[in-house]
């Protein structure tokens, strides 16, 4: 495939083209775009796999960079020493506030306004090239052959691609970026399930809404995070590399901080709670700088509060469950862990 970034221009005599991505040199009276406001993916950005709600599961030889979990039970068949990132078993507070976060970024992306429709999405590629925009499909998009993102030399551009309905490949289909584009600005917004095709290549961050990703099959190579807000998600000997990965991802494990530990910055107790619980800093230099946060098994954040003494009782009305709080200074997360509610 030929890139001609300019013009083909002749006096005498005609112009073949064949494969050719021909455009105008930004500066050149071509448009320079940036595309929406990404959205931000908060704890989200430390995974690479995730549903909130279903089952993770994975066969064959699969390589991740990136954490994988579920909010909702165990994340099964992946090979720890195939990952360079947490593989959590089981629910923890750092897979409740990815839930929280998943959240926020899906109805954020959900509320961009589009700039330009696709009206054939059941023939999505076919060298087709996109620059840095919202984009959306109303109806369930097949993507095959080859799909371009051209970010005309603005590293920072991003591309919003909405789907209102399910997203499919063929097999080998090829996602290709180019002039600049990087996969950390590439956002899909899927309203169903996703299904990438055996031998495929596929860039940027899938969100699925209330729908599985059913299969991301043999071979396919994702520059980028496969997170869904409701359904299982499949893995087959694959490879998952999320493009950035920030320093401060939580990896602490439910059953080290579970609010009684002496040796931790707070204690909370009683745990489990009924009507109320209290924690107490021990550190009285962190009064005023603490914020306490709780959130449900499934990521909702239904306590956010400041610590203002030593000791702070914070009355409840909680249905019966486990939650996860944080306990949040200046600098980061202090302490995080489970507690149990018990009426």
């Amino acid at each position: 495939m030929l890139h001609l970034n300019g013009r083909a221009l002749t006096t005498v005599g005609a112009i073949t083209v064949d494969g050719v991505l021909a455009y105008t040199p930004i500066g050149c009276g071509s448009p320079y775009l940036t595309g929406p406001i990404a959205p931000i993916l908060g704890a989200a950005e430390c995974y690479s796999i995730f549903s909130t709600i279903g089952a993770v599961t994975n066969t064959g030889i699969t390589n991740v960079i990136g954490d994988v979990g579920s909010n909702d039970g165990s994340a099964t068949g992946y090979d720890p020493l195939l990952v360079e990132g947490t593989i959590h078993l089981i629910p923890d507070p750092s897979t409740a506030v990815c839930a929280s976060d998943l959240f926020v970024a899906y109805n954020y992306i959900n509320t961009i306004t589009p700039d330009i429709e696709l009206l054939y999405p059941a023939q999505f590629g076919n060298s087709l090239v996109l620059t840095p925009h919202t984009y959306i499909m109303q109806g369930a998009a097949t993507f095959i052959d080859t799909l371009y993102l051209n970010a005309q030399g603005n590293a920072d551009a991003v591309f919003v691609i909405q789907i209102n309905g399910a997203l499919s490949t063929s097999t080998y289909s090829n996602l290709v970026l180019i002039n600049g584009a990087l996969a950390k600005n590439v956002y899909w917004k899927v309203e169903g399930a996703v299904d990438i095709n055996d031998y495929s290549t596929f860039c940027g961050t899938i969100i699925s809404n209330n729908g599985a990703l059913g299969a991301l099959s043999s071979n396919v190579t994702l520059n980028g995070r496969l997170l869904t807000t409701n359904g299982s998600l499949t893995t087959a000997a694959m490879t998952a590399n999320a493009p950035t990965l920030p320093s401060n991802c939580l990896t602490i494990d439910i059953e080290s901080f579970d609010g009684r530990n002496t040796d931790a910055a707070i204690t909370i107790y009683p745990n489990p709670f009924s009507t109320s619980t209290s924690v107490v800093l021990k550190d009285e230099l962190k009064i005023d700088n603490c914020q306490f946060k709780l959130y449900n098994a499934l990521g909702q954040e239904v306590l956010n509060t400041m610590i203002t003494q030593k000791s702070t009782t914070f009355q409840t009305n909680l249905p019966d469950g486990v939650y996860f709080f944080q306990v949040i200074d200046h600098d980061g997360i202090l302490q995080s862990g489970k507690l149990i509610s018990q009426q």
